[in-house]
């Protein structure tokens, strides 16, 4: 049989924390993993050895990847500053078509508002003469009759 006691942690902030004094040297798995006898490791520090260890691992491949892979690294790199620069170049010369269009399509408004202005001053000065010459012809007509 499994021999599991648990005692009240005494002393130090324990609050109200066990601690494990199981003998059998078996699986437990209640708060973390047993890998020997009276070897205790949290889950979580079992998943962060193995982050380190993948990352010690990874930082020594990168030293030889990088040599290989530098120039690899700066074509794409000054490929993708020529890309940029090409749309930069592009959306500039877009802006600046849009802002000419802006300022011609508002020049010909205020081109069409005189227009209009003019056209109706036209016609307001030919029916002010028409209204004149119609005056004159019933003065005219009254004092024949």
């Amino acid at each position: 049989m499994e021999d599991h006691d648990k005692e009240e942690a005494k002393g130090g902030g324990g609050g109200g924390k066990t601690a494990d004094t199981h003998t059998d040297g078996g699986d437990h798995k209640e708060d973390g993993v047993h890998v020997l006898p009276g070897l205790h490791i949290h889950s979580n520090t079992l998943w962060l050895l193995a982050a380190g260890a993948l990352g010690a691992v990874a930082a020594l491949g990168a030293s030889k990847a990088t040599s290989k892979l530098r120039p690899a690294t700066v074509g794409a790199v000054k490929e993708g500053y020529k890309f940029k620069e090409w749309v930069t170049g592009k959306y500039e010369q877009v802006k600046e078509d849009v802002e000419d269009i802006m300022a011609e399509g508002v020049h010909q408004y205020h081109n069409d508002l005189e227009e209009t202005e003019e056209s109706i001053k036209r016609q307001k000065e030919l029916l002010e003469k028409a209204e004149a010459k119609i005056k004159a012809q019933r003065a005219r007509a009254q004092k024949e009759a």
